[in-house]
């Protein structure tokens, strides 16, 4: 089909293709509902550049479970002799997709790859889609991929992926429909009413193309009655193949044809030449799409499952497992073959839990459950805890505590000790997972209750563990160690080393806050990580990282923390464990508002708070970061978001959760003079932390509670104080805080300082933009009788979350008008040297590289209406 309206998009694509001839990279997505052109225009688009690169295309399939990686398997065929393809290891998930991104690095002509309908894309492939887009400015590579944007819902895995890049790397399109005249136009060619052809199409170019394709004699009244009076008017043999293939969403290997009906070459042959079928790579298919979800509808129930049962056996009786599985699954369903659902989907489910697609697996075992027809209970118990195994690790915990306890029950029943103990086990952690420290531990002492007069098993060896890691999350440093010790002795004694890994998780994590037992602690952490990664233990390789990076935040050896966590995310990334993922994500907010970087610690936090069924322990680290930025800005609902946080800690009971969100509300009370949390509250913590041996004149504790005016809850000295004079000690804590690179609190402690270094304090966090701890500071500054305090800032500066200077908002205005340096100069009448000083600080600011690109982030931030 000829393209039309097309021209400037076009022109948008080859003018990142020029970009990508000079070396950089550059991602597009082209959007638009089914039938709107993208294929076309990509096929254009690759026919007018063919001659200038390598282009490698792969499509994503319309199946109940989509085959991982289909699109990637599809460019490896076109890649001749490719060493990715020879050693796929897909139980390395990241060593493939690292091979992949050298393959195309060392090729020495530019590449095209084309992603289509990365809408039905399955978890690996849009994790693959995320590890090469994130890196695409590194290779000589135009990656476009093709979705429909009317079936991207609000909570689609798509809309994660976009909205986890830098938009520096990548361009969206959205293709329109044709206009009134456009149609208008076409249709007058053929002798049709152009109005007509446009009220019924609305403009979309597969519609109007087949409406005037001469399929049917005159307007049909709708596009569906315009197909099937096409297919009606077919013979019986075309219709019959037709309606085999309209229940095949990736198409059928012509090969199995013959195995079918012998009559068929010769409809193929009609159909291939009325263009209403193609033939691609093997593969028989509609044209279009739309014809076949138009004729599959159309199929009475009976007939449906009829031609379903007919594919499904043709599969069954010649397939390679590892390569239909998949579609015997969508086959069976459909069928409503419930013996043959149950039979594949845990088969399908343990590879896809194996290449780390953990939503898949998820999804494949709930299919097994609910297709499941037997009075077995061992199997349904199998099927019932895989599957809340997958929802632990995707982050439907709340969905794994239901079918736990339900395997559970069942297990009483059956008087199974051991697995009755295990499962009480699991439900301990997922209790803990959801924020009940009471179920938690109840669970938790239940297992060890069951398990401890039983044999050596690794379902006690994991009891034993679990409990270590209780106490380890309630700082009960002792008995963690011996509840761990006794752990992996079992665990050696069965060869268990996935509890040896999780034990020694749990110890090293207790031992390594504290000063005299950090490396010992640190070093039980990395054999730990080294045991997971060496046995793909996805879950434990990810709690090592999360550990390390915790750990290092808490003990403000922020480069340390910022290695594992930034591991420990690519890792879950890439394995669907969005659980473990969400939890380092919180903990790199927090490390990013440590180290004065606040935008990114709000971005990453206002996204967690928006995931449903978020964990307790990683919404509180969420929401402390998120009130602390909004309370240091001088946002009027920070308070609303800090209550929230300190309502989901104290259910916790756990210090861990509790103390940061005790802060953040003494720091509120210090900027605002007024009283949010109860003094008894405040007694219970600090004797807690007393007993705990945590809380000294050197802790942030005791510095919060001096700034917030209640040092008379310090009763006795019956807490560690630090040796040496006031003043070594402040200037000790200034050089600390500096040396860790947290600006935020070393301004707090230079600002205790005389009157130089409160200016320079004061300066600090003029930078951060915390305004309200500006004017908090400023009045102090005042009251103490200094004078000349350094100017705030500007109102119009404050009016932007960039914090664009006047003068730089004002170049801004006039550089969304296409404007030069020197035309800039002139209306604002400053030279174009000072415009090109600006325009730089005004892209560092907005984080972007050109200055159309400064104008869209401006605007996507509501700076420029």
């Amino acid at each position: 089909m000829e393209l039309i309206e097309r021209n400037g998009i076009l022109n948008m694509l080859h003018t990142e293709f020029q970009h990508v001839l000079k070396g950089e990279g550059h991602c597009i997505f082209v959007s638009g509902e089914a039938g709107i052109g993208k294929t076309s225009l990509i096929k254009s688009f690759c026919n007018e550049t063919g001659s200038r690169c390598n282009i490698y295309q792969g499509t994503c399939d319309a199946l109940f479970t989509p085959r991982p990686l289909a699109p990637l398997y599809d460019i490896l065929l076109q890649i001749r002799n490719s060493p990715v393809e020879k050693n796929i290891d897909m139980e390395d998930r990241s060593a493939f997709f690292a091979g992949f991104f050298h393959e195309l690095k060392n090729q020495k002509e530019v590449s095209l790859i084309v992603f289509e309908d990365i809408h039905w894309a399955d978890e690996a492939t849009l994790d693959f889609i995320k590890f090469l887009a994130r890196r695409i400015t590194q290779l000589r590579c135009l990656f476009i991929l093709t979705y429909r944007d009317d079936e991207i819902h609000s909570r689609h895995p798509l809309r994660n992926v976009l909205g986890q890049l830098n938009p520096d790397s990548f361009t969206r399109i959205q293709l329109l429909p044709f206009s009134r005249e456009a149609v208008e136009v076409l249709a007058r060619q053929r002798g049709y009413n152009g109005e007509d052809v446009y009220s019924i199409s609305g403009g979309n170019p597969f519609y109007v193309n087949e409406i005037l394709a001469s399929y049917s004699p005159g307007v049909p009244e709708n596009i569906r009655d315009s197909i099937l009076s096409v297919f009606n008017r077919q013979d019986e043999k075309s219709r019959h193949l037709w309606e085999i293939l309209s229940v095949l969403p990736t198409g059928l290997e012509i090969t199995f044809l013959d195995k079918m009906e012998s009559f068929y070459t010769a409809v193929i042959e009609q159909s291939l030449d009325t263009k209403i079928l193609i033939l691609k790579e093997g593969l028989l298919s509609f044209k279009h799409e739309l014809y076949r979800r138009t004729i599959e509808t159309s199929l009475s129930p009976l007939k449906r499952v009829a031609l379903n049962k007919k594919i499904l056996n043709l599969f069954l009786q010649s397939f390679e497992l590892n390569n239909k599985t998949e579609q015997i699954i969508h086959h069976a369903k459909n069928a409503n073959d419930y013996e043959l659902v149950t039979k594949y989907a845990p088969l399908a489910a343990g590879h896809a839990a194996s290449v780390g697609a953990h939503i898949e697996a998820a999804r494949l075992y709930l299919s097994a459950i609910e297709y499941y027809q037997g009075n077995d209970k061992d199997i349904l118990n199998r099927f019932y805890e895989a599957y809340a195994y997958e929802c632990y690790l995707i982050n439907q915990h709340r969905e794994a505590i239901i079918f736990m306890g339900k395997s559970l029950e069942l297990r009483k029943k059956e008087n199974n000790l051991e697995k009755m103990g295990n499962c009480m086990r699991f439900l301990s952690r997922l209790w803990w997972l959801d924020g009940n420290q009471k179920q938690a531990e109840s669970f938790g002492w239940q297992a060890i209750e069951v398990l401890d007069k039983q044999p050596a098993s690794k379902a006690k060896a994991m009891a034993y563990s679990n409990m270590s890691q209780l106490k380890m999350k309630s700082e009960q440093t002792e008995e963690c160690i011996s509840w761990g010790e006794k752990a992996i002795a079992i665990a050696r004694e069965v060869n268990d080393e996935e509890t040896i890994a999780h034990a020694l998780n749990g110890m090293g994590t207790s031992l390594m806050l504290l000063p005299s037992s950090y490396a010992k602690g640190t070093a039980l952490l990395q054999q730990s990580l080294a045991i997971a990664l060496k046995n793909s233990f996805h879950e434990h390789v990810a709690q090592a990282y999360s550990s390390l990076g915790n750990n290092g935040v808490t003990l403000k050896d922020y480069a340390f923390a910022k290695i594992n966590l930034d591991k420990g995310i690519n890792y879950c990334e890439e394995r669907d464990l969005d659980s473990q993922k969400f939890y380092l994500l919180s903990w790199k907010a927090r490390l990013n508002l440590e180290t004065g970087l606040w935008k990114d610690a709000y971005d990453i936090a206002c996204t967690l708070l928006k995931i449903e069924n978020l964990s307790p322990p990683t919404k509180i680290g969420a929401l402390v970061v998120m009130a602390t930025i909004k309370m240091r800005r001088g946002d009027p609902d920070a308070l609303s978001v800090l209550m929230e946080a300190k309502s989901l800690s104290f259910e916790t009971t756990e210090l861990y959760r509790i103390i940061p969100a005790i802060l953040a509300l003494l720091e509120y009370e210090w900027l605002t003079g007024k009283s949010v949390i109860e003094e008894e509250v405040l007694s219970q913590r600090i004797n807690r932390m007393v007993e705990l041996g945590k809380f000294s004149r050197i802790s942030r504790f005791y510095f919060w509670l001096g700034k917030a005016g209640k040092e008379h809850l310090l009763v006795g000295e019956s807490y560690e104080d630090p040796k040496g004079n006031h003043k070594d000690l402040a200037e000790e804590e200034v050089r600390f805080w500096e040396k860790t690179g947290s600006l935020y609190e070393h301004a707090l402690v230079l600002f205790q300082g005389p009157e130089e270094q409160k200016r320079k304090a004061l300066t600090v966090i003029q930078g951060l933009g915390a305004q309200a701890v500006y004017d908090k500071l400023k009045s102090d500054m005042r009251s103490s009788g200094i004078k000349s305090i350094p100017r705030g800032i500007r109102k119009t500066t404050q009016s932007n979350t960039a914090l664009l200077t006047e003068r730089e908002l004002e170049v801004l205005q006039v550089l969304k008008e296409g404007l030069q340096n020197k035309e800039i100069g002139a209306r604002l009448f400053i030279s174009a040297k000072t415009v090109d000083h600006h325009i730089s600080s005004i892209m560092f600011k907005l984080e972007v590289n050109t200055r159309a690109k400064a104008v869209q982030e401006a605007k996507r931030l509501a700076i420029l209406k």
